[in-house]
């Protein structure tokens, strides 16, 4: 008995430690690829997420989590969040306006605002198709549709705390999760789906948390980071079956503020920024499949 004991247990703490850990960044919010590079958004000195202060940036690093620059571009961000990117243009939710960047050049080609729209605190973004992407306003609960050609803003869903978006294009639906700042037990789920171009929203389950980061790991389930508290080490990943609703923990040391995660298929990497930590987690995708347990 006492020799399965002391199994279970190195077995459980190399389980607990497989994730890599990248330092050297201030409050990073997210994380994309494109295919070559990662690009880290970071909200910067002062962590205040809704501060027009000009101090935020954007890291690039190697697939292997190897900083590049640490501040890639030198146009003027400020709390710079949520991201896409679409032949070779990232595209950052930047408070109340999206900036438009050459991943070439570094350089910003445009950038669309959306204060219009009574936007102040636009958080991520997820790509519909060369044209169109969708992004999260969390001020203001909504979800738009926005034709990067025309600068079209389509309002399709209300989410209270609306924050992570992902779409998948094979089924043709957007799941998008909430955070809501002043209840961190508030936060909901959603699939939105299209009946005839009109936009038809359903919740998922019954969760309930401080969710943030949000992909699709294949048809029938999702993986979303959730804060738990904003005050210690809590956050964690949850693994969604949507078949049946249930839900697995995954099997991490607890995060500071797991936020904008993403998903390299590529090479099999997750990606995490974890926000009050200023640390980046890489993890297998194995990994995230076998190393869970129920909730």
């Amino acid at each position: 008995m006492y020799k399965r004991c002391i199994a279970a247990f190195c077995l459980l703490s190399a389980l607990q430690t497989n994730a890599q850990t990248l330092t050297g960044f201030s409050y990073p919010e997210s994380i994309i690829s494109d295919g070559k590079y990662l690009y880290v958004t970071n909200i910067g000195e002062g962590a205040n997420p809704a501060a027009a202060d000009s101090n935020g940036y954007v890291s690039k690093l190697t697939l292997d989590g190897k900083i590049i620059a640490k501040k890639w571009t030198n146009e003027k961000l400020n709390a710079p969040k949520g991201t896409a990117i679409i032949k070779d243009i990232l595209y950052v939710a930047d408070l109340n306006r999206i900036v438009c960047i050459s991943v070439n050049t570094g350089k910003k080609v445009k950038e669309i605002k959306l204060d219009r729209y009574g936007a102040s605190f636009l958080n991520d973004l997820a790509v519909k198709n060369d044209t169109t992407v969708f992004i999260s306003a969390t001020d203001i609960g909504q979800i738009f549709q926005i034709d990067l050609l025309t600068e079209k803003v389509e309002s399709i869903a209300k989410l209270s705390g609306a924050n992570g978006v992902y779409y998948d294009r094979k089924k043709s639906r957007l799941f998008c999760c909430g955070f809501v700042s002043d209840d961190f037990t508030k936060g909901e789920i959603i699939e939105v789906t299209w009946a005839k171009n009109t936009p038809v929203v359903r919740k998922v389950g019954h969760f309930k948390g401080a969710f943030d980061g949000i992909a699709l790991l294949d048809d029938q389930t999702l993986l979303v980071s959730n804060w738990v508290t904003p005050n210690y080490p809590a956050g964690y990943l949850e693994i969604i079956n949507l078949q049946d609703n249930s839900s697995k923990k995954l099997n991490l040391p607890l995060m500071y503020g797991p936020a904008d995660l993403y998903l390299l298929k590529s090479i099999k990497r997750l990606y995490i920024p974890v926000v009050m930590d200023g640390t980046i987690r890489i993890v297998s995708e194995k990994k995230i499949l076998t190393v869970s347990r129920p909730i």
